[in-house]
């Protein structure tokens, strides 16, 4: 009797035995700080910066008014930063820094200050900085074992001119305005591959010269490709 009762009680005690040696193989439980950063990703990208020419007519307080002119902007590489937040798929929030350095050349508008006469061309170089905010989005269903994402959002573009090559311009300051699609791949629990494209719209830098105050809004196209870490 006494070995058939052992016999059952160990019958009985197998399950509790096994879920506690599972319990011992599983990880511990996430404390409350590393559910919240779970939440987030950092990307570090590098971007290719397409920005399209623009045309207007200066009418005011510039010698030689009125007179019309091309203002574009040379094909550069440049680095974004971003920070996401996500919540749910459909509701994430991201923080954007993006940094280039390109030259801005002028076809006509170089005006003497003496006496109004035309000098000609001339380019002008800044360093570009991006400070911007959105939403974002990750949909539940992923698209070739990929998944795709998309934000939106709005911001400030900084120009600052470089201490060779400004000719004189001053710092400036512009609101702009993105929209991002793109694709992710994750490579291991902690990190994986994004790609995408990126489009920011923005009235052109005038750097605070009448001689370049034209009004007209651009856009640049940034095609990106890099890499994100969860926390």
């Amino acid at each position: 009797m006494p070995k058939r009762f052992a016999f059952r009680f160990l019958l009985l005690l197998a399950p509790v035995l096994t879920l506690a040696v599972h319990a011992q193989d599983a990880p511990p439980p996430l404390t409350k700080g590393a559910r919240f950063l779970h939440h987030f990703d950092l990307g570090v990208a590098g971007t290719a910066i397409f920005t399209k020419d623009v045309s207007g007519t200066v009418t005011m307080n510039a010698p030689g008014a009125p007179y019309t002119f091309t203002q574009g902007a040379s094909t550069t590489a440049g680095a974004l930063v971003t920070i996401r937040g996500e919540k749910s798929p459909w509701l994430g929030i991201e923080l954007n820094y993006g940094y280039s350095r390109n030259t801005n050349s002028y076809t006509c508008c170089n005006q003497s200050v003496i006496d109004g006469s035309y000098i000609g061309p001339f380019t002008s170089q800044s360093v570009m900085g991006e400070y911007t905010v959105g939403y974002m989005a990750r949909p539940p269903h992923k698209l070739f074992g990929m998944q795709p994402y998309f934000s939106g959002g709005a911001g400030v573009m900084e120009f600052s001119p470089t201490r060779n090559g400004a000719v004189g311009l001053q710092k400036q300051a512009r609101a702009a305005y993105y929209a991002t699609g793109g694709i992710e791949v994750p490579v291991v629990s902690f990190m994986g591959l994004r790609a995408g494209v990126r489009e920011l719209t923005y009235l052109a830098p005038d750097f605070n010269q009448a001689y370049l105050l034209i009004k007209k809004h651009t856009f640049t196209t940034e095609p990106q490709v890099g890499v994100f870490f969860h926390f």
